[in-house]
């Protein structure tokens, strides 16, 4: 097993040729797609990852990452730490020509994977399109009203047209 952590670039055909098992941990500072969508600067994201070869002699990896990530729940709008544990399997491929007959695969130009990107890519399919605290467990804003006032639960928001309409109906028919 070797650590990865400080590395752009993993020689992924080297590693399948060796059936090797890389960790390591990927800053959040090198994946700007994630970085816009998170509320502070999370720890980095740990991954483990083994390559290995299919029988046909394509490289393929399976991996697994976790980490926590600060959101804004997007029902109370407070702090939100999401924390993910999500495991991955693809298919190398050299260029996108190359046919993965539908699998997830992943281009490895020259045979190098770019981890940052990769495991950005990965955490981008995890994220929920709108992060939010579990149901029950926000503390939702209260919101005064123009005035001051507080909105009151008791009345309808439309009540005042039900009266406006009833008074035009007893009008008509009277």
């Amino acid at each position: 097993m070797q650590s990865a952590s400080a590395r752009r670039y993993l020689d992924a055909e080297e590693l399948a040729s060796r059936r090797a098992v890389v960790t390591g941990f990927v800053e959040i500072e090198s994946m700007p797609r994630l970085l816009e969508l998170v509320a502070g600067t999370p720890p980095a994201i740990a991954y483990r990852i083994e390559f290995t070869r299919e029988a046909s002699g394509r490289p393929r990896m399976a991996g697994r990452m976790e980490g926590v990530l600060p959101f804004t729940c997007q029902r109370c709008l407070g702090s939100l730490d999401w924390r993910f544990d999500t495991e991955f399997e693809s298919l190398l491929v050299g260029d996108e020509r190359e046919e993965a007959h539908g699998e997830e695969a992943v281009v490895c130009p020259d045979g190098r994977l770019a981890i940052a990107p990769m495991i950005e890519d990965e955490v981008l399919l995890a994220v929920p399109s709108a992060p939010v605290h579990a149901h029950g467990t926000c503390r939702m804003p209260v919101v005064p009203v123009a005035g001051g006032q507080m909105p009151s639960t008791r009345s309808h928001p439309f009540a005042a047209l039900q009266s406006l309409r009833y008074r035009r109906d007893r009008e008509r028919s009277g």
